[in-house]
């Protein structure tokens, strides 16, 4: 009787008694061709009390009509999306001395683990640039100096591997 009790008590403690959560919020606006798309914005978080930490994945949004995913990640000055080959800086100057340009943040919190639930704000700063005339254009939110706000819920969700436990892209209604 004492086993069983201990192995109950071991599996308890083996499955972390995790709580997996969804954060997500979606706006329409403008894209970087001009066009009013839904764009969706989610970041995932794992929560396991029993080891007093949490861990995260990187904010992304994804664009509808749009192959294109923007990842914003945390680096020591914030939660950024950094230029990718692809992408030109239109609004403000890139630092100077940038090693990696910094394409966007992610407003309110310098961590993801610290983001709420509620109204995140999100800058763009870049837009998407084809390096030649084979290269299709992979448009995201336009670039404005005003920030992006998206209004954020948090879901929980047993995994994030499962069909419909992580936001997908909006489906494309129009060309």
């Amino acid at each position: 009787m004492t086993q069983t009790r201990w192995l109950m008590v071991a599996m308890m403690l083996l499955s972390g008694c995790a709580h997996n959560y969804v954060y997500s919020g979606a706006l329409e606006a403008e894209d970087s061709k001009g066009k009013m798309r839904q764009h969706v914005l989610y970041w995932n978080q794992t929560e396991r009390p029993l080891w007093f930490d949490t861990a995260e994945g990187s904010v992304r949004m994804l664009p509808q009509c749009s192959l294109n995913t923007v990842a914003y990640d945390e680096r020591p000055n914030g939660i950024v999306f950094r230029a990718r080959p692809t992408d030109k800086r239109v609004i403000a100057e890139a630092e100077p001395r940038a090693r990696e340009p910094i394409c966007g943040r992610v407003l309110g919190a310098n961590r993801i683990t610290d983001l709420p639930e509620g109204t995140v704000g999100v800058t763009v700063w870049c837009e998407d640039a084809p390096q030649d005339d084979l290269d299709r254009p992979k448009p995201y939110l336009k670039a404005r100096e005003l920030p992006y706000e998206f209004i954020v819920s948090r879901r929980e969700v047993p995994n994030f591997s499962d069909a419909g436990n992580v936001p997908t892209r909006p489906r494309c209604e129009s060309p």
